[in-house]
């Protein structure tokens, strides 16, 4: 097995541009990230506007929120792994930042569902570049016992983003559901849920170019033939060489993604329909409790993986996770079914304590066994499987049961309830899996030392 220590794919000429570096870095991209989940997420609380606007059926909205930007996300962010690796990753976080930002825009001047599409794309290609290159600068920056932790940091801005744009969202679509289109110069009436849609995407635009303050080793590119295109196949090789973990660790957390992204995409829906509460409400609820448990869980869990990883605990990156889920699932079913929407936000809680946050210890379980000419490639490849499993298959499968099997639009709920049913057990059983390999993992790598 290759130490993690390994150095470096892509040679550095010893200079060093920017003087953003350790925490205050992380807390930068902590806002790179919170801007790219707003404009992620934000379509989440339109879908009674988009849907008398522009005719869209549940399943139609679903491929918005899920499959058109995350098969791009997914795709873009495998070759923008080999990127990561060779090239500079503060240029490369700052034009994937002004691309997705002027996606998010252009979905505010769509006038149709073809054009709403290729900006949801525009957002995956451009946001596809963020998370590798931040991991990247994060993993060579901090030790191995405090990687979770430093990563769990960088991914609240998953939790920060999604509660915000659930929050502010919600309010600004209620407060604007009633008002005429607004004359834009240059562009003719726009309505207000597209100005939404620009109101987030041009701070993206501005902010861009403070990645260039993160401090980083100059690199020195590759010439054509020098040898740096043998990592694509060492990178095959050494995934072949441990199945398990390398495809193993990514489905088993695409699984849970699954059950995540079908709960972010539909539950301001679920709450909508159920409880007949309106979205600005709904937003601020579901958004305070939303970022509060999530970030008890992000920080709270990684610092608690770290000190068992730390006291000998080999799995602790899955074991802490399938036992939330046995915990979690349950009690958010109870919640769903409860018909009470106070209960409901208190258990769903339980969840994102518990369930949401898994990112930051994930990916350090990954990294803690990658050589570092390959962290770029293998951070990519786990963002990869967990975005198209959860895209692909959470909020559409969630749509299709309410459309086709349950045939009640009011029955949302239900078919959420029916992705927890079928994927925890499978999540649980994997994680189980997959934990006794990576002991396997640090038991002969520490033998290989000895």
């Amino acid at each position: 097995m290759i130490p993690a220590s390994a150095p470096s794919a892509a040679p550095h000429t010893g200079v060093i541009r920017g003087t953003i570096h350790g925490w205050p870095m992380v807390l930068l991209f902590l806002g790179f990230y919170t801007v790219a989940f707003i404009d992620r997420q934000v379509i989440t609380m339109m879908v009674r506007p988009l849907q008398e606007q522009l005719h869209l059926s549940d399943f139609e909205i679903s491929l918005l929120m899920g499959p058109s930007f995350g098969l791009f996300f997914a795709l873009c962010g495998l070759g923008v792994g080999g990127l990561v690796d060779r090239y500079s990753r503060r240029w490369l976080v700052t034009w994937a930042t002004v691309l997705w930002g002027l996606a998010t825009c252009m979905c505010g001047l769509a006038g149709n569902y073809a054009v709403m599409l290729i900006g949801r794309m525009g957002v995956g290609v451009g946001e596809s570049a963020l998370t590798p290159a931040a991991h990247s600068l994060i993993i060579e920056q901090f030790p191995r016992e405090k990687l979770s932790t430093a990563l769990a940091s960088y991914s609240l801005g998953a939790v920060i983003g999604g509660g915000l744009a659930t929050a502010l969202g919600g309010a600004v679509v209620h407060l604007v559901a009633d008002t005429q289109p607004v004359a834009v110069p240059g562009f003719g009436f726009l309505q207000p849920w597209q100005l939404v849609f620009i109101a987030v995407g041009l701070p993206t635009i501005a902010m861009a170019f403070l990645a260039l303050t993160v401090r980083e080793h100059e690199r020195v590119r590759p010439r054509p033939g020098s040898g740096h295109g043998s990592s694509i196949r060492e990178f095959f090789r050494f995934c072949l060489r441990t199945p398990v973990l390398f495809f193993g660790l990514p489905i088993s957390f695409g699984m849970l993604n699954i059950i995540t992204n079908a709960y972010a995409a539909w539950v301001p829906t679920f709450m909508q329909r159920e409880y007949g509460w309106n979205i600005a409400v709904i937003g601020v609820a579901w958004g305070a409790q939303h970022i509060i448990a999530a970030t008890v869980g992000q920080i709270g869990g990684a610092m608690l993986v770290d000190r068992l990883y730390a006291k000998g605990m080999l799995d602790a990156h899955v074991r802490y996770q399938w036992l939330g889920v046995i915990v979690a699932v349950p009690i958010n079913i109870l919640g769903m079914l409860s018909g009470n929407p106070w209960i409901f936000l208190v258990l769903n809680a339980v969840y994102y304590v518990l369930c949401y946050p898994f990112l930051g210890y994930a990916i350090a379980a990954l990294q803690l066994h990658t050589p570092s000419p390959l962290r770029g490639r293998m951070s990519a490849w786990f963002i990869a499987v967990i975005t198209m499993m959860g895209t692909f298959v959470g909020a559409p499968a969630t749509a299709w049961l309410t459309q086709s099997v349950f045939v009640d639009k009011a029955m949302v709920g239900w078919s959420l309830v029916t992705i927890s049913l079928v994927f925890a057990p499978i999540v649980v059983g994997m994680m189980i899996w997959v934990g006794r390999h990576i002991r396997r993992l640090d038991h002969d790598a520490a033998r290989s030392l000895a």
